[in-house]
């Protein structure tokens, strides 16, 4: 059974370098999902690696110098601690 997320307040739609900075990522969340991911600890106490975020203008630029992979429209919802 996939569990249904809650209503999210504030939808934004943000885009992000991927992990290696070789293409780009479009995701739709709330602002508390990417406000866990920026602040978040692992379970060993160090820290996540966090989004680096990037605009449109400058998605699209180097998407047509350079031939990088936009990847799109995923859902980020993230759970935060209790």
């Amino acid at each position: 059974m996939i569990p249904l997320m809650p209503p999210m307040t504030e939808q934004k739609e943000v885009f992000v370098k991927s992990e290696y900075l070789k293409n780009y990522i479009i995701l739709h969340g709330d602002v508390e999902s990417f406000r866990c991911r920026q602040r978040g600890k692992n379970m060993n106490g160090s820290n996540t690696k966090s989004l680096q975020f990037v605009s449109w203008q400058q998605m699209k630029k180097k998407q047509q110098n350079s031939n990088k992979i936009v990847y799109g429209h995923f859902d980020y919802y993230t759970i935060s601690k209790l």
